[in-house]
């Protein structure tokens, strides 16, 4: 039975890269602490914030 190769290291950080959901559908390695944004500081999440979360009135 063949074993999985390691991850690919980071270029910038020289950590291993993890599998990650990428918008045009599937998956592709990506180092969580150089290219994966912080999920508050999301577009869509920024929207949400703005639009639902006002004062009544």
């Amino acid at each position: 039975m063949p074993k999985n190769s390691p991850p690919p290291i980071c270029p910038k950080c020289c950590m291993p890269m993890r599998f990650v959901l990428v918008k045009t559908g599937g998956r592709k390695f990506r180092c969580v602490d150089c290219y994966v944004t912080a999920p508050l500081k999301l577009p869509q999440v920024t929207k949400l914030l703005t639009g639902e979360l006002r004062r009544p009135g």
